[in-house]
Order: structure tokens, then C-alpha cells, then sequence
């Protein structure tokens, strides 16, 4: 019984193994994933960045991003990476707003130095919004 349940462990470990070489052999071949998309895409974008904590040693990283990799491949869906993206574009949208309403306030009151920190955080905010929709 013991021999089984050895060998069993032996197979996921091997699995294992194999998936991660997997994961490294795409992010190599495909240079920064672009050529992926959705679930694929952001499994090989964490996969690169688990290769990376490996690479400098960061062992506290390297479990986190263990843990991301395995939830990605379990629990990754196209409907849940829209909802995710969605949220971020709510978001961003949602501080572009506040920033236009700090600048316009700033322009009022004559304040030069925070029409220019608004304007910066506007531009900025928008920029990532761009990437975003992209």
C-alpha cells in the first residue's frame, strides 16, 4: 500500500515538473506572451514571473506564485478575466473623473504647482486606461 501511494506522489510530482517546464518552454518561445491570450496568457505571464523569484532566490515569492499558477490553471475563465478587466477599467475610469475634478478645482484657485500634479495623474490615468481597453 505504501509502494502505491509512493508512486502516485512520484506521478504528480512528475506532472508537476512537466507543466512548469511547459510553462518556461512557452514564455521562452514566446517572448513576453504575446501571442497568448486570456487564462493561457496570464498562466505564462505568472509562470515568467515565478522563473524570474527562482532565478534571484526569493523564496516567499516563488510559494505565492505557486499558489497564483495552480489558481490560474484551476479556476481561470474567460467570463472571470472580463469581469476582472472590466473592474479595472470601472476603476480607472472612476479616478480619471476625480482627477479632472482636482484639476478643474486647482485651475479655480489659481494653484499652478497642483494643476500640474493633476494633470500629470490625468494623463497617466488615462494612458493606463488606453492600455487597458487595448
Amino acid at each position: 500500500m505504501r509502494d502505491n501511494k509512493n508512486s502516485k506522489m512520484t506521478i504528480i510530482k512528475g506532472i508537476t515538473i512537466s507543466f512548469l517546464f511547459a510553462g518556461s518552454t512557452v514564455v521562452l518561445a514566446k517572448d513576453d506572451s504575446a501571442n497568448l491570450t486570456g487564462c493561457a496568457k496570464k498562466a505564462c505571464e505568472v509562470n515568467h514571473q515565478l522563473l524570474t523569484a527562482k532565478r534571484q532566490g526569493n523564496s516567499h515569492q516563488v510559494v505565492g506564485l505557486n499558489k497564483a499558477l495552480n489558481n490560474t490553471n484551476e479556476y481561470c475563465t474567460q467570463n472571470g478575466l472580463k469581469a476582472e478587466l472590466q473592474q479595472k477599467i470601472d476603476d480607472t475610469n472612476s479616478e480619471i473623473e476625480e482627477y479632472k475634478t482636482g484639476l478643474k478645482k486647482a485651475k479655480r484657485q489659481g494653484k499652478h504647482d497642483k494643476v500640474k500634479k493633476y494633470q500629470q495623474k490625468l494623463n497617466d490615468e488615462t494612458k493606463q486606461l488606453k492600455q487597458l481597453i487595448d
